[in-house]
């Protein structure tokens, strides 16, 4: 049971971060630069296959 109010408030303390924007987000510019290293890293192993 300790271990369950301990995982409770742990999750109180999250959500209370979310709304008062304490965690950082993922901009629209972190999401194109993790797009293009997918994209350059898919292309590396299929190149690899290919060679």
């Amino acid at each position: 049971m300790d271990r369950d109010n301990e995982l409770e408030s742990r999750i109180d303390e999250i959500l209370k971060a979310e709304k008062e924007n304490k965690i950082p987000r993922m901009t629209k510019r972190d999401y194109i630069i993790a797009a293009v290293i997918t994209v350059i890293s898919l292309l590396g192993i299929i190149g690899g296959f290919l060679l």
